[in-house]
């Protein structure tokens, strides 16, 4: 299992879900970064090539967006990632910030059809901002000096 994977394995363990995975925005598109497993990848890059689905509306309100079951109607659901979500039913995106800017979400998958309660949404921000501090020490070059400019709305 590669690391980024694991991560995200690990990552779904710790808000007790199914799965998650990860979109971020690089040269102004969305990309599909990786999943925790085959059905989880295989959702995020449904979401990219078709251009919608929870981790959109998430990145664009930059708001959390939870979906209770991914096969019912708009705007409850997402039909259109119905032949792409395999065993994946409820959805929940999560916004990843780096300082004020989304640079991506964080989506946790659920095999069974439910709602987002108050705890698993607050466990799910406080993931994105795990994986924004990691994004933004990546981001770094190796003496530690950030490779972000100022207009980025990132602090250096």
């Amino acid at each position: 299992m590669d690391v980024l994977a694991s991560t995200l394995a690990s990552t779904a363990a710790a808000a007790d879900v199914g799965g998650s995975g990860l979109i971020l925005v690089s040269d102004g598109k969305p990309r599909a970064i990786g999943g925790s497993d085959a059905a989880c990848r295989a959702l995020a890059h449904a979401q990219v090539t078709i251009g919608s689905g929870p981790a959109f509306r998430c990145m664009v309100s930059g708001c959390p967006v939870g979906i209770e079951d991914l096969l019912t109607g708009y705007p409850h659901g997402h039909p259109e990632l119905a032949p792409y979500s395999g065993s994946v039913r409820a959805v929940l995106s999560v916004p990843i910030r780096v300082g004020r800017v989304v640079t991506g979400a964080l989506d946790l998958y659920d095999r069974t059809a439910h709602d987002w309660p108050s705890r698993q949404l607050a466990v799910g921000r406080e993931l994105a901002q795990v994986i924004a501090a990691i994004l933004y020490l990546l981001a770094s070059d190796p003496q530690g000096r950030s490779v972000s400019s100022p207009l980025s709305g990132v602090p250096q």
